[in-house]
């Protein structure tokens, strides 16, 4: 009686020691679903991070390349203006380094003609003196051949200065110089005066100076 009393115990023992592992074996897989479905949702979560961290690296470096696309572009455009920048400094420099020689040129032209004028002047007041007998009052007046000669080297010498002024101040063929305009570039800085008494009118550049008195004029 009392060995099947213990081993209605043990039975009993068993069973309920089968009972608690069930229990804990359900429990414990129970939490291995639970553990196995927050592996996969945070699995899910870092693959969904990872792709978002390429998506970045992605938009980083297409913009990246757009921003260096565009800053290629600028500099290129930059180096293209300055390259025409210098290109026209150059060519006002020459342009301008022709100009002063065009100018130094006349000027020289225009000194050579008024020394010549001024030459023939004092060519024909000696052949005046030594012609005029020592008694004679008075100095006789230039033949009109010779005052006609004269005004035509005035005449002459206006125009180059006019041509000088018109060159130094970039004037174009309608502007006219005025006879303060022109001293610079006469003799001694005095505006030639027509030996036959005429008047003379410097005109626009399109013009030549003419004189007042009949058959002064410029061939």
């Amino acid at each position: 009686m009392t060995t099947m009393n213990v081993k209605r115990w043990l039975l009993w023992v068993c069973l309920a020691l089968l009972f608690i592992s069930q229990v804990l074996l359900f429990r414990a897989n129970q939490r291995a679903t639970a553990a196995q479905s927050d592996a996969r949702d945070a699995r899910e979560q870092a693959s969904l991070l990872q792709n978002k961290i390429d998506e970045l690296n992605s938009s980083s470096v297409a913009t990246l390349n757009l921003d260096n696309a565009r800053l290629r572009s600028q500099n290129q455009e930059l180096a293209t203006k300055m390259a025409r920048a210098n290109n026209d400094l150059t060519q006002l420099m020459l342009a301008k380094q022709k100009t002063e020689g065009q100018l130094q040129t006349a000027r020289q032209a225009l000194q050579l003609q008024q020394d010549h004028l001024q030459q023939l002047t004092a060519e024909n007041q000696q052949v005046q003196t030594a012609a005029t007998p020592p008694a004679a009052p008075a100095a006789p007046e230039l033949s009109a051949d010779d005052a006609r000669e004269l005004c035509l080297q005035n005449l002459r010498a206006i125009d180059a200065a006019k041509q000088l002024w018109a060159l130094e101040y970039n004037k174009d063929a309608k502007d006219m110089p005025t006879p303060q305009d022109l001293l610079p570039y006469l003799k001694g800085n005095v505006m030639p005066v027509c030996p036959a008494g005429g008047t003379y009118l410097i005109g626009s550049m399109d013009q030549p100076p003419i004189c007042s008195v009949p058959g002064h004029v410029m061939p």
